[in-house]
């Protein structure tokens, strides 16, 4: 399949796809809760309290470009976020060879506007070394602390590409950091752009495995029939449950090029569980009314 063309952005933006959006102000973090993860006990021992993830949360926030972390009352005209933090994981890994050991955590960081508006989270791993001579706590903090900032920034970028028209999404698409792509992937979704199916199906051959999965649900979410086509061709490209996740979707979507298909896979796919999700979503398939096109006309 044909990556496309680099004209393709700029002609959606000329067909004048999706309305232009206010730039995002920054959002003034007005306070960080503590959400749930590993237990207060294990923090405990860890040499660790809520004050300290606050304080993470908040450092994080305040580094990061689009966010302030207010040290006072912001004004009124300000836009406003609370953050939560929460530490999923921590652990210290030592390698089979013997080399240095790490110390690794899994945190989460949620921005939720003040507007309203939906929250945004972000979860990171990350992992530090244990410097030499150096206590394991003071790793552990180091190692939240590089977490959390890398999920503000995360949690930063997904704020601006939200105030995006859709034509600046389709660009992003084509982005050479994977983080954009899959952001833009995922706001895509959410607005369920029909014109924006020839950019999601190029990206069913990201060279990131992540970007290729959020592409999947975006069609899914979508239900356009010109993804059939790709989505298939996806499943000859893949084995085992992400196959009958794809042949669930395909059924979703629709259409004679559907059903054919979930026919042939239903008869002869080697994998009875593919054959049982074909099987499926053939019958739903053919238990919904047909779809009207923009016609108005049933197919």
């Amino acid at each position: 399949m044909e990556r496309p063309r680099r004209g393709f952005a700029l002609a959606m933006l000329a067909l004048g796809l999706g309305g232009c959006r206010d730039a995002p102000r920054a959002c003034y973090v007005t306070g960080v809760s503590v959400g749930e993860g590993v237990p207060p006990q294990r923090l405990e021992a860890l040499g660790l309290g809520p004050d300290d993830l606050r304080r993470s949360a908040l450092a994080a926030f305040g580094g990061a470009r689009g966010f302030r972390a207010a040290p006072a009352e912001p004004s009124p005209g300000d836009r406003r976020c609370r953050g939560t933090i929460s530490l999923l994981d921590a652990r210290v890994r030592t390698s089979s060879a013997g080399g240095t050991p790490q110390v690794e955590v899994l945190v989460s960081l949620v921005a939720v506007p003040g507007d309203g508006a939906e929250h945004w989270r972000e979860v990171t791993r990350h992992a530090e070394p244990v410097r030499p001579a150096e206590d394991p706590g003071t790793t552990l903090r180091r190692a939240i602390d590089a977490a959390a900032a890398r999920a503000a920034t995360g949690l930063a970028l997904a704020l601006q590409l939200a105030a995006k028209p859709d034509a600046e999404l389709v660009r992003d698409l084509e982005s050479g950091d994977p983080k954009v792509r899959d952001l833009a992937v995922q706001a895509l979704a959410e607005r369920r752009v029909p014109a924006a199916v020839p950019a999601l199906v190029a990206r069913l051959q990201d060279p990131d495995p992540e970007v290729v999965e959020r592409a999947v649900g975006a069609l899914a979410q979508i239900r356009d029939p010109r993804a059939v086509g790709p989505l298939i061709e996806l499943t000859r490209r893949r084995e085992g449950p992400f196959v009958a996740q794809l042949v669930r979707i395909i059924g979703d979507i629709g259409g004679d090029d559907a059903a054919a298909y979930l026919e042939t896979v239903r008869a002869g796919h080697p994998d009875p569980a593919v054959q049982d999700a074909a099987r499926r979503a053939l019958s739903d398939l053919r238990r919904r009314p047909p779809a009207a096109d923009a016609t108005g006309a049933h197919r």
